[in-house]
Formats: C-alpha cells, structure tokens, sequence
C-alpha cells in the first residue's frame, strides 16, 4: 500500500466533495443488504464502546490522582528541606537548630507570600509497641503552631484525666503521641491507652547498650486523608521527642506548606539553588512513585483500551471491502465517466470515515453521560482502603481531544486497504460482470 497514494485520496475528498456525497449516498443505500447494515452497526457501535471505555478509564484515572493531589494539598509538607554531611554540625541527620538562622534560605522563605508555615522538625525512626503488637513509625516532634494546626484533623482525643499516670499518691503527666487513623487501627489503640516507644539507637547501660525507651500516652487520633502517613507517622510535642532522642535545640528537617499548590517546586528549585548543601524536595518529588504509577497505568490503560477499536476497525475493512464488491458495476460507471483513481479511493475512503466519525461522536457522548452519571450517583462503591467511596471523575478536554484524534487515526489507517482495492478495479470487468 502507497503511503503518498493514501495521503492523496485523503486529500482527494476536500478537492472532490462530490466523493463524500457519493459515498454517503453508499452508506445509505444499503437497505437490501441486511447482512452489510448489520456489519456498519457493528463496526459504528465497536468504534463507539472503544472511544467510551477510554474516556472513561482515563477520566477515572485522572480522577484519582486528582484526589491524591487534594489530599496531599491538605497536609503541611509541601517542600522538605532535610540537612547533608556538608552542613556544618552535622551528626547522623541532627543539625543545630540555628542551620538556617540568618542564610539565604530564611530571607527566600519569609519574603515569599505564598509561604504559609515555615517549620523546624525533630525527628527519627521508632519502634512503637503495645502490648505485644509493635509497628515501625516516625516520630516527629513538632512546634506548637504545628501541633495547633495537627489537632484541627484530630478525630478522637483522650480526656485530660487519662494523661496522668498515677502511683500511689504520686502522679505525673505522661506525653502525648498523636496516631494516625490507619495506625490506631492496625494496632487497636484508641485515645487513653499506653504505649512505648523504642528507639532503635542504642545507649550504654552499666552492663551493655540498650535501646532508649520512654512511655507515652495516645492523646489523639488524626485523620489527614493520606493513608501512607496515617499509617506510618506519629506526632507529639517537640520536648517530648527531645527528651526520647536525648538531643536538644537540633532539627532533622525543615517543613514548608503553601498555598498555592503548583507553585511549590519554583519555591524548592530556588531553596536549591541558593542552599545546594542541603537536600529540597517538593511534593512531586516526595510522591515521585504514587504519580509514576499512576501514569504508567494510564498509559498502559490506554493501549489496552485502543485494542478495542481495533478490532472495531476489522469490521470497517470487511464492511468497505463487501462494499466494493457490490458496488463493482458503478465503480466503472465512475471511471469510464473521468473519474480518476484517487477519487474513487475516496469514495469508499469517505464512507470509512463517516462509520468512524459516527462510531467516535456516539463514544464521546457516551462517554460524557457515563462520567456525569459516575460522579453524581454512587454508582460504584469503592473499598475502605481507597480515598473515596465513590469514583473521582474529572472532565478534560485534552483526553477527549486525544481519544478522538487515536480513534480517528485507526479508523483512517483501516480504510486505506478496501479504498485502494476499489481505485484498482478494471473498468471493464466491473460492466461484464457486474
């Protein structure tokens, strides 16, 4: 097949128009043949259930990273900043709380007015045990203006009373940790119970090292949405990570949020360049591997989804090419009459693409209603374990857009073969024996 050929009966269609009327007339003109009508349905509605399937795993697709990006908007790590060997103090990850005090790092943040919190974090790798349940976490000690805003996502809270530890007529006030939904879950903690917290850094003990234990109290029970940091994540008051950690006026990293939320990897890439000695990771970066993920299943999605027009597409080749068997006797009609090659290819050429521009439009529409029914009715209900209960569905145009041009391009590939078929009919042989 001719590739300048199939551009040239391409083209042939907006020279002619009379090829495109001629064609639509075929279209029409099939009502003694049942069996040809019925394979043009076919073709039309497969073309249509590939466009629609499509649209709407791509719009569910994009839904759910839509949903990840508001969830990840509500937290307050939109830029971590964390220290290197190179910054001067540095010891296993802790740096004077001062490392920023006064750099240029400092003047970038507090002159930008999409900055919202600024804060310095104190944190470190545990072991949380209760009863004979242990969990791996990281705690993180936090300001008090931090922990004002933790508690606005705080669902459960223990009374005052429960923080107290008793012993005789003695008693003291135990810290507080705050837990995540999916941890306080997993190990069946609610607010008021005793846990211990274990660091895995060992200190010397008058017969050997030991690990550093210290017990805490469940003062809440947070829920942020993100079930990767519910699960994994503890919050508490910063002296009292301080004094487990046995390390005072040091951070581990810094934590900034801002309001707008696109605009965080400008404000990274200028943290970088100014303070190359420390490690700046926007929120693209933290969740590099949820959104490769994610576009990779929709990419591989995609493919899938195409095979299905595809398939439709076979059935515009046997239609066109049935098609131009019945119609031998006024294919050379048409050349005897002047009509070149080209057009008659784009004859049969046009009435492909009008199956195709039926099957692709009737897919969109499709499509469309599909996703306005999903994302205003509980159509289908999601599992505990996902964000939602019901499917996020987001409308973009660039998915319809790209749909419809991948749907139009297999269309038109699957017309090329029968159109050249019939462009290579013997006028003559077509009035003998047609």
């Amino acid at each position: 097949m001719s590739k300048d050929f199939g551009l040239s009966s391409f083209r042939q269609i907006f020279r002619s128009p009379w090829t495109s009327w001629v064609g639509f007339r075929y279209l029409k003109s099939k009502k003694n043949s049942k069996f040809l009508s019925f394979i043009t349905l076919i073709s039309m509605l497969g073309v249509g259930l590939g466009v629609s399937a499509m649209i709407i795993v791509l719009s569910v697709m994009d839904g759910f990273e839509s949903e990840l990006k508001k969830r990840l908007m509500t937290s307050d790590l939109h830029v971590l900043i964390t220290p290197t060997s190179e910054v001067a103090g540095f010891d296993g990850g802790f740096v004077p709380k001062t490392a920023l005090d006064g750099s240029e790092v400092t003047s970038i943040v507090r002159a930008d007015s999409n900055v919202v919190s600024f804060d310095a974090m104190v944190s470190a790798e545990a072991i949380l045990r209760s009863g004979r349940k242990v969990a791996g976490v990281v705690v993180k000690g936090v300001s008090p203006e931090r922990m004002a805003r933790l508690k606005t996502q705080v669902t459960e809270s223990a009374e005052p009373q429960m923080l107290i530890e008793r012993d005789g007529a003695d008693s003291r006030r135990l810290a507080g940790l705050f837990l995540g939904k999916e941890l306080a879950y997993e190990l069946r903690l609610i607010p008021g119970d005793q846990v211990t917290l274990i660091s895995p850094t060992e200190t010397e003990g008058p017969m050997a090292a030991v690990p550093r234990l210290k017990r805490y109290v469940i003062e809440g029970i947070y829920h942020s949405g993100l079930p990767e940091q519910e699960l994994q994540t503890v919050f508490a008051a910063e002296g009292a990570i301080r004094s487990f950690l046995r390390k005072q006026d040091v951070v581990t990293s810094w934590e900034i949020a801002v309001k707008d939320f696109d605009e965080a990897p400008a404000l990274a890439a200028r943290i970088r360049a100014a303070a190359p000695q420390f490690k700046v990771q926007d929120w693209i970066q933290l969740n590099a591997h949820l959104f490769a993920s994610l576009r990779l299943e929709r990419v591989a999605m995609f493919i899938m989804m195409a095979f299905i027009v595809i398939v439709a597409s076979f059935n515009i080749v046997t239609t066109l090419t049935l098609m131009v068997l019945e119609k031998k006797r006024e294919i050379s009609i048409l050349r005897a009459m002047g009509a070149r090659a080209s057009e008659i290819s784009a004859i049969f050429l046009s009435e492909g693409l009008f199956i195709g521009a039926l099957g692709v439009v009737g897919g969109i529409v499709f499509g469309l209603v599909a996703c306005l029914l999903l994302k205003r009715y509980p159509i289908i209900e999601l599992p505990d374990v996902y964000y939602d209960r019901t499917l996020p569905v987001t409308f973009d145009l660039f998915y319809y857009g790209i749909v419809a041009v991948a749907a139009s391009a297999i269309v038109l590939l699957a017309c090329l073969y029968p159109s050249q078929r019939a462009s290579k009919l013997n006028p003559l042989d077509g009035i003998r024996f047609g």
